[in-house]
């Protein structure tokens, strides 16, 4: 074998050496995104929608917010341990119900309770947050009007 030959074979060698090590190097600089942080906040609102609109099909607030046709006293205590299982461990809440009724031309929001594992000093910090609304009539004609407030930690 002639001196050039063996010169492109030991150059060859240190340019994949050097590739493999800016590789490896490359490998372990970058780490995998989280999915949870990487999601836009207009995804975040869609996952409050979804997220009201899967405990409204469920008939959730019938059965947690009323008992015997009136509002169940305890239920802030109930739907709080609903939500902290539900919902992803990073995530902080606060849930609003209020009850709408139609006085003359007007409809008034009474409140119902509030629901949260979170300060409104949270929420400020937070990386994220966003909020939704839904209208909801239970069997027993009442309408309610939930609001979700959904912020990553």
């Amino acid at each position: 074998m002639n001196t050039r030959g063996q010169m492109r074979t030991v150059e060859a060698l240190l340019a994949s050496g050097i590739i493999a090590v800016a590789m490896v190097t490359m490998i372990n600089l970058t780490r995998a995104p989280d999915p949870y942080s990487t999601k836009s906040r207009s995804d975040l609102v869609k996952y409050c929608y979804d997220f009201l609109m899967n405990l409204a099909e469920e008939e959730v607030f019938d059965k947690v917010v009323f008992e015997s046709g009136s509002v169940r006293d305890d239920w802030e205590g109930l739907m709080n341990n609903m939500l902290n299982v539900l919902l992803p461990a990073n995530m902080l809440y606060n849930m609003t119900v209020y009850n709408m009724t139609q006085v003359g031309e007007t409809v008034e929001h009474t409140s119902l309770g509030t629901v949260s594992n979170a300060s409104p000093d949270d929420f400020r910090v937070a990386r994220e947050a966003a909020g939704a609304d839904l209208t909801y009539t239970t069997r027993r004609r009442w309408v309610l009007k939930i609001h979700l407030e959904l912020a990553r930690r």
